[in-house]
């Protein structure tokens, strides 16, 4: 079964479970009333700004603040692969004020991944999900020249078989981007000398760009802005979504091995703290909706190749309760389980020291 067909049979109980124990606790949490909102909302971020969830964030934003009547401020907290701000979101009050955007599948691997046990990922609350994003390569225009060109994968793994090129960035240490990266070293032969973890798409977009670091990984949304900037060019895409729209001449991973869809393509899934009442979400769930159907979204959303896409509540849901399971199962699959994940990591620390 496919991860999108997962996500569509997987979690429906647990969907109703999640609004029926909000609805019942609004009578006794919810006193914003027909109120809500009465004052400014924050929209945590759980990276660092400029990569693909923050990216779609402040296209929306603005779009929400017309429907609620109210100014909305983006709050990045990154670190540890999301889990940081996560953590900082299920501690917040459930008034509604306060509310998240997560990343499953990836960050529903990355919380089992870390050995998460203060709370879990079905502790927050569904509101809705705003779009679809996923994982490509870029590489530095200036390196790629310099190893006599680098424009698709098999080029990309010359090149560091070589010693031509250095450094390859990635997303967050013990992450999903961690996960692809140990992937693409042990399935794809892709035997970069050192590996390198920023904190979101953002950073690691920037230290491409810079020549920090050769290549590594980019959201197809922050891979825009890398190739504006004319310093850096979108090389592999590792989703199964079709790019050519954007980047014509990008080349897929699947012709080189097995999709990696499971852990490369991502929903943007809004969520609130712990027993925020359905009312409230209700709400911010509408004005998420109308922010992804405005003629602006649909003309971004044209320009730029991002795939901006409503689901509702349950449809939230949907996509991270049970989510868990499912990523064992892969991770299991395709390296051998956590367990295995986690030696890798250990490996590679080593051989940086």
């Amino acid at each position: 079964m496919d991860r999108r067909t997962f996500v569509q049979t997987t979690g429906a109980v647990g969907a109703v479970g999640l609004t029926g124990l909000a609805g019942c606790l609004g009578d006794d949490n919810g006193d914003n009333g027909d109120d809500f909102p009465s004052e400014s909302l924050t929209w945590m971020i759980p990276w660092g700004e400029g990569g693909g969830t923050d990216t779609y964030a402040r296209q929306m934003a603005p779009l929400m603040e017309d429907p609620l009547d109210q100014s909305i401020e983006i709050d990045n907290r990154e670190g540890a692969g999301s889990m940081l701000g996560s953590e900082w979101l299920v501690q917040q009050d459930p008034d509604g004020y306060t509310f998240g955007t997560v990343n499953p599948p990836g960050w529903s691997f990355t919380w089992r991944a870390q050995d998460v046990d203060a709370w879990e990922p079905e502790d927050l609350e569904p509101i809705a999900y705003s779009g679809v994003f996923g994982y490509t390569l870029i590489v530095n225009d200036d390196a790629a020249e310099d190893a006599g060109g680098i424009d698709d994968f098999e080029s990309l793994r010359d090149a560091y078989a070589d010693d031509e090129i250095s450094g390859f960035g990635y997303q967050g240490a013990g992450s999903d981007s961690h996960l692809t990266t140990l992937l693409l070293r042990e399935e794809y032969d892709l035997d970069y000398d050192s590996a390198v973890p920023y904190d979101g798409g953002g950073p690691t977009m920037e230290a491409v760009i810079g020549g920090e670091v050769a290549a590594g990984f980019a959201t197809n949304t922050s891979a825009v802005a890398a190739e504006e900037s004319g310093e850096a060019t979108a090389i592999v895409n590792l989703m199964d979504i079709d790019l050519d729209h954007v980047f014509p001449d990008i080349d897929p991973i699947t012709d080189y091995g097995d999709s990696l869809a499971w852990i490369t393509e991502f929903y943007q899934v809004q969520v609130a703290p712990p027993e925020t009442p359905e009312e409230e979400r209700e709400v911010l769930m509408d004005a998420i909706q109308e922010a992804t159907e405005h003629e602006e979204t649909q003309e971004w959303e044209e320009e730029t190749g991002n795939i901006v896409e409503f689901g509702d509540m349950d449809d939230a849901a949907d996509q991270y309760v049970g989510s868990v399971e499912e990523i064992e199962s892969q991770v299991d699959e395709s390296i051998g389980g956590f367990d295995e994940f986690q030696r890798l990591v250990e490996e590679e620390e080593d051989e940086e020291e």
